[in-house]
């Protein structure tokens, strides 16, 4: 009796999930938790549109999402391939173009996510807060601060604000050891779109504390505000990222008129 296989992806026809996402998110997965292994092969695009009974151009769509968050890579010529893991002592790189969460780029790696919550607290947003987001000073905020780990070695501090009333109840338990970015796309809130400043700087007692690092040692710090497809501020956020474990990758393309 032949098994199934692992990449053959249950379709529903009647969701409002467009189909190229339910493939994607499916993958996904499949992919994190084993079933698809790092390093392994996926059947040619015409050969999976086949068997899962979609066109060509919604596989495209669905790898090229993986590839984006990157747990696939395509090789001209030799096919299409689940990420592998990270080699020891690999420096996770973050696209500063692609919004995506920081699981998914460690977990992209082949590494385990951890968030361990430093602090967690509902109340008043202060002024830059209620400007970033577009709040009233008598709104609520949750802010969340989370010491973000890779295989458990400490990577970044995260610090994030979230409008309340956009957000829903929100608990520590939330927030411990789980992508907030899941919990958003969980509520359909989940970041669209987003404006990022990053600068360099350097890491006093206590960020060198919970980095592990050096005082002085250098840190990338940056500065975001994500908005929904709705165009509904859902985040400020600060993150300070370890310098010698981190890097940003900018994909850049020259002026066509030029």
């Amino acid at each position: 009796m032949s098994s199934t296989p692992a990449w053959a992806i249950p379709i529903d026809s009647g969701s409002a999930t467009p189909v190229y996402v339910q493939v994607a998110q499916e993958l996904q997965r499949r992919i994190e938790n084993g079933e698809l292994r790092r390093g392994s092969a996926l059947p040619a695009e015409r050969d999976l549109a086949t068997h899962l009974h979609i066109s060509r151009v919604t596989v495209r769509q669905a790898l090229a999402l993986l590839e984006k968050q990157g747990l696939l890579q395509r090789k001209h010529g030799s096919g299409t391939f689940v990420t592998p893991p990270a080699l020891p002592g690999e420096m996770p790189s973050r696209p500063l173009g692609l919004l995506s969460s920081f699981s998914d780029d460690v977990r992209s790696r082949g590494q385990t996510p951890g968030a361990r919550v430093l602090s967690f607290e509902r109340g008043r947003p202060s002024a830059h807060e209620a400007l970033s987001l577009a709040l009233s000073p008598a709104e609520t905020v949750y802010r969340v601060r989370r010491l973000r780990t890779a295989d458990g070695e400490p990577l970044a501090i995260e610090e994030s604000t979230l409008p309340a009333a956009l957000v829903g109840p929100l608990e520590i338990g939330d927030v411990t050891d789980s992508s907030l970015y899941a919990l958003l796309r969980s509520r359909r809130v989940e970041p669209q779109r987003a404006i990022r400043h990053l600068r360099a700087v350097n890491a006093d007692l206590g960020l060198a504390g919970l980095l592990g690092v050096a005082v002085g040692a250098a840190l990338l710090t940056t500065e975001r505000v994500s908005w929904t497809a709705g165009a509904q501020p859902i985040e400020y956020a600060r993150a300070h990222y370890r310098g010698d474990r981190f890097d940003f990758v900018m994909e850049l393309q020259g002026d066509q008129d030029a």
